[in-house]
């Protein structure tokens, strides 16, 4: 197939709800058997074109495009205008059959993620994300209604509320404010060890070093980042439960600056924590690992994409952190 011939099948017109979306988002929106990694194939071997042409997965919409599908290539997997759903990662199958929603409206919703749960589909083990649980949009033929779409991410060991726009004005307004300071994001934390002093803030700018698997230093040539933590309580296990509110918003920011005093994240052995020790407990020569990263999503405030009052939504803990 030539980079100008049109694959056949369906052909879609972008209208002004995906503007500046992804192609890949606005393809597996139409074709909703299909996974991410599915719809990234399809593109290489140039089965979907815009406007004729060749495009790679992360170009962005405009309002007018034509998005060409050619669906007798799908991989086996789809369907078109299936209603499968990619199976949840290993480890949560039995345990999710859906998600909690805390807050909901025409304009958004806020859900209560599960910790081991990837927000969006990677590239490693994870068979499924959030994206995978999301109640699909209304469609009544023709270009696919705007998806559930997260503008904010969570890391997959960490759980608790996460903000979902409904709408593609709802997730630019929310984005603008998530990107702009104007949300107070609380989490809570079980660290290893007892941070002293007991509050403080950590004003430290964090980079980030690429590998397998990226990792947020601190550096002086980074972006600024700061945290502020409160102890809660010291526990029994010689660990702190944490109250922390992140000023900025850096990938890793929490992990990488209780890591840098001393007391990461119990259970984040990326950063520091203790890897899990067989039966350590019976022998009395430490408090056992916990099975997860302890650190979740408590609180979250922000203004309304559309009224622009603000909206305060908790997610309970977990029973690991006592609270």
């Amino acid at each position: 197939m030539t980079n100008t011939e049109k694959p056949r099948g369906r052909e879609l017109r972008v209208g002004p709800e995906w503007d500046g979306s992804r192609l890949d988002r606005f393809v597996r929106a139409a074709l909703p058997g299909l996974s991410f990694p599915a719809v990234q194939t399809m593109l290489r071997r140039r089965r979907i074109l815009l406007n004729g042409g060749e495009a790679g997965p992360a170009v962005r919409l405009r309002t007018g495009d034509a998005v060409s599908l050619d669906i007798r290539a799908m991989p086996a997997s789809g369907s078109v205008g299936g209603t499968s759903r990619a199976a949840p990662p290993r480890g949560m199958r039995g345990r999710v059959s859906g998600l909690r929603v805390l807050f909901e409206d025409a304009d958004m919703l806020v859900v209560d993620k599960p910790a081991g749960l990837p927000v969006q589909p990677g590239n490693r083990k994870e068979r499924g994300s959030l994206l995978d649980l999301l109640p699909p949009p209304a469609g009544c033929g023709g270009a696919p209604p705007f998806p559930p779409s997260p503008v904010h991410r969570l890391d997959t060991g960490t759980s608790g509320a996460l903000v979902v726009a409904k709408t593609r004005q709802a997730a630019r307004d929310l984005s603008k404010a998530f990107g702009g300071g104007g949300v107070k994001k609380t989490y809570l934390a079980v660290v290893e060890g007892v941070p002293h002093p007991p509050s403080a803030t950590i004003d430290a700018p964090l980079g980030v070093r690429k590998g397998m698997r990226s990792r947020a230093v601190l550096s002086g040539a980074g972006r600024a980042a700061e945290t502020a933590y409160r102890l809660i309580r010291e526990r029994e296990d010689g660990r702190a439960l944490l109250e922390v509110v992140i000023l900025t918003g850096r990938t890793h920011q929490i992990r990488a600056h209780l890591a840098s005093i001393g007391h990461p994240v119990a259970g984040d052995i990326y950063y520091g924590s203790r890897a899990p020790r067989r039966h350590a407990w019976r022998r009395g020569d430490g408090a056992s690992p916990p099975r997860r990263m302890l650190l979740h999503a408590w609180k979250i405030e922000f203004p309304h994409p559309r009224t622009g009052r603000p909206v305060r939504v908790a997610s309970p803990p977990p029973r690991e952190f006592g609270l």
